[in-house]
């Protein structure tokens, strides 16, 4: 089980960014490995965030003009995370928050890297159950 903070499946879908070798070449690493890739609740709340401030300028199939903005958003995020492999898991964001807060007096990182180190840790103590909402295809798939 392989843990994805959100700059992964970004930088493995957007080629113009600098670090997509690095991200291109971790996923693919993985994928050898047969590691399952996960992505957090916190993770989809930054890709959201993210792809809503870039949406205007993507390149999107002409399909996706008849989306609205909130459904454009949410296709990209879907696409973004099926094309690095990953899954979304299903997970108590307090319960994480609570131990991100336990953290960061040992850690001493920046805010949100807290709560991603929790819920990796999280997910390396007990079982995970992959979210089923994932598995529908997104608007963009219909065209590969």
């Amino acid at each position: 089980m392989a843990y994805l903070d959100t700059n992964i499946p970004l930088n493995h879908y957007f080629a113009e960014d600098p670090n997509h070798p690095y991200a291109v070449q971790l996923v693919e690493t993985l994928r050898r490995r047969g590691e399952e890739m996960l992505v957090s609740l916190l993770t989809l709340v930054e890709l959201y965030a993210h792809i809503s401030r870039r949406i205007g300028a993507l390149m999107l199939p002409p399909h996706y003009a008849r989306l609205s903005q909130e459904e454009k958003v949410a296709a990209v995020v879907t696409h973004v995370i099926k094309h690095a492999g990953a899954q979304p898991v299903d997970n108590t964001p307090a319960d994480h928050l609570q131990k991100a807060m336990q953290l960061a007096h040992a850690l001493r990182l920046k805010t949100l890297d807290l709560p991603h180190i929790a819920y990796a840790l999280h997910l390396a103590e007990r079982r995970y159950t992959p979210s089923p909402r994932w598995t529908k295809k997104s608007p963009r798939d219909e065209t590969q």
